[in-house]
């Protein structure tokens, strides 16, 4: 279980972009985190990794407090940060070197098989496609077998087929194990197609405006009736938030 208690962040010269953000995550859950800009959305997915400390607040996973990155924390973020010295199975392999060989190469192999490029090991970065090197770094998170995944914005620099196409590649991966995934996104559909649970942030400094459940079976038909409802409830929470800030700034 990945919780955050109260959490915010401050900085230098007082900008507050987060203030007091609670949330509990059980295992295996899909929560989709979406706001307007400036919300704070990957200031919290930081604290969450716990590449960055808290102001105030705490953040607990598996019942321990969150003091510093975790292995059992994975982040994709939304470019694929492969390092292009490293061929496709270096960079998937790179942290693993405490394993023996065999061991090694066993995971590497089954993580670049689940993503579709198990024959791409020896190929470098540059030789892959944008949604290729998402592939890449979505494996080299999957094998260190992180109960919790945490994705900032990962497909959004990718054509609109492509980001459907890994999207739907990606429940299919978190069908097997289960880890927790949680997903910054301002793509509303990408919100509704991917979460069982949504929270809409509002903005400046960075709060919870409300969360939902998103009761649609999976498979998830995009064109379907329910389907768009789902996604004008999130438009509508999303308007409610930004026109309150804006009520707040004028007065």
């Amino acid at each position: 279980m990945l919780e955050a208690r109260q959490i915010g962040r401050a900085f230098p010269g007082g900008t507050v972009a987060l203030d007091n953000i609670s949330l509990t995550i059980a295992a295996g859950e899909i929560v989709s985190i979406v706001g307007g800009s400036g919300c704070g959305k990957s200031t919290l997915l930081r604290l969450l990794a716990g590449l960055d400390r808290p102001s105030w607040g705490s953040v607990w996973v598996d019942g321990k407090e969150l003091t510093a990155p975790h292995p059992s924390i994975g982040v994709i973020f939304q470019e694929p940060r492969l390092m292009p010295w490293l061929t496709v199975r270096q960079n998937v392999g790179f942290g693993l070197a405490h394993l023996p060989a065999v061991e090694r190469r066993a995971r590497v192999d089954a993580a670049l098989e689940n993503v579709g490029l198990l024959d791409y090991g020896k190929r470098w970065p540059r030789e892959l496609s944008g949604g290729q090197s998402q592939r890449v770094s979505i494996a080299r998170a999957l094998v260190m077998q992180p109960s919790v995944l945490l994705l900032d914005e990962p497909f959004s620099a990718l054509d609109a087929f492509t980001r459907v196409e890994l999207q739907e590649h990606l429940l299919e991966l978190w069908s097997g194990s289960k880890p927790t995934l949680v997903i910054v996104t301002h793509d509303i559909e990408e919100a509704v197609a991917l979460g069982s649970r949504l929270v809409v942030l509002k903005p400046k400094p960075g709060r919870v405006a409300t969360i939902f459940d998103v009761p649609l079976e999976r498979p998830r038909d995009r064109v379907s009736a329910s389907f768009g409802e789902e996604k004008r409830r999130v438009l509508a929470a999303l308007d409610h938030s930004l026109l309150e800030y804006r009520k707040i700034a004028a007065e």
